[in-house]
């Protein structure tokens, strides 16, 4: 697989973007038709971020400079409402809630043993939801109480990382797409070596989390981490394909079913993963395939999935299939005294 071209709004090839340009000569007249204007911007679909830029807007295929443009500002493959990002945060925070929940003034928050982001960070979900300082210090106790650092997880419609203060880290991207495409895109990938379980064995686990369970502190953290991924809504699936000779599993994922307040039901999409020497296999996409083929038959008509901004293959990769930007969050740590960060998967 190629490298992907990026640029720094973090959007990949596939991605509906607006540019904004100096005009000139050899870019773009000015959409508005306005004879005074400086600069201009065109939104489209990214085709190539090299020199010129490339975008496709409505079948037509236009050029930029890249010494003209000024900003490139990446946007959701189609409009969304806050009601949507509220409503699609909400389907992924039960479908990986950690294993203590509860809210605070429109906060959901979450604990997991300190095991990944997701399941140990407070997100905004109700429109009540503020960060005023009475709510943050409710928070960083709570968060205190389990020897977790305050880490908020802050959709970036709903709630900017600079209103808040304290430390910003990753920015990841909600990626959405109808089942019916994605199923049909991933048919030819269906194998009957990807191996679908209610629950997950210790193989899963440690290629999850690259840990042996070979000493009782491996143990604990083995458990801990079967208590974050069985956790949520609804029965989750556990996918594996394993070594033909040794049995260890070489590609792994997640999905599980969530239906949310309008009727929709979402299949999430997670733990994905594969042996470092085995990718560019196409064990990927056979984990991929199974897991949306159980999606769809337990009546998911969407798909959404999370990727860090900075994993541009894997965001790329996605887009081909057919995902596409829904919105994107930012992780915040609260400045408080040290405490141990949640583990990365």
């Amino acid at each position: 697989m190629s490298q992907p071209h990026t640029t720094k709004s973090g959007a990949v090839i596939g991605d509906r973007v607006v540019v904004r340009y100096l005009l000139g000569e050899a870019t773009p007249a000015d959409w508005r038709g306005n004879p005074d204007a400086a600069q201009s911007d065109v939104t489209g679909i990214l085709l190539d971020d090299t020199d010129p830029l490339r975008l496709e807007r409505d079948g037509e295929v236009v050029s930029i400079p890249a010494t003209a443009i000024t900003s490139v500002k990446l946007l959701s493959a189609t409009p969304v409402r806050n009601k949507e990002i509220r409503t699609l945060e909400g389907v992924a925070a039960r479908s990986w809630p950690g294993v203590e929940t509860a809210w605070i003034a429109g906060w959901f928050v979450r604990a997991g043993h300190g095991f990944t982001r997701r399941a140990n960070s407070a997100i905004p979900l109700d429109m009540s939801a503020h960060p005023d300082a009475t709510t943050l210090a409710r928070i960083t106790q709570w968060y205190a109480e389990r020897e977790l650092p305050p880490l908020l997880a802050l959709p970036e419609r709903l709630l900017k990382a600079a209103t808040v203060g304290g430390t910003e880290d990753i920015e990841v991207q909600m990626l959405t797409s109808a089942m019916a495409p994605l199923t049909e895109r991933l048919t030819e990938y269906r194998s009957d070596t990807v191996h679908l379980a209610d629950h997950p064995d210790t193989d899963w686990l440690t290629a999850y989390t690259g840990h042996r369970a070979g000493d009782d502190t491996d143990l604990d953290h083995t458990d801990a981490v079967r208590q974050v991924v069985t956790a949520g809504d609804g029965p989750p699936v556990f996918a594996t394909i394993r070594d033909a000779e040794s049995s260890a599993a070489v590609a792994i994922g997640r999905g599980v079913v969530t239906e949310s307040p309008d009727g929709r039901r979402w299949l999430g999409l997670s733990a994905l993963w594969t042996d470092p020497e085995r990718r560019r296999t196409g064990l990927s996409s056979q984990v991929l395939a199974e897991l949306v083929a159980w999606g769809a038959e337990h009546g998911a008509d969407h798909a959404y999935l999370q990727v860090e901004t900075t994993n541009r293959l894997a965001g790329a990769w996605y887009r081909r299939l057919g995902f596409g930007l829904h919105h994107s969050y930012r992780y915040v740590t609260l400045d408080t005294p040290s405490a141990a960060a949640p583990q990365e998967p």
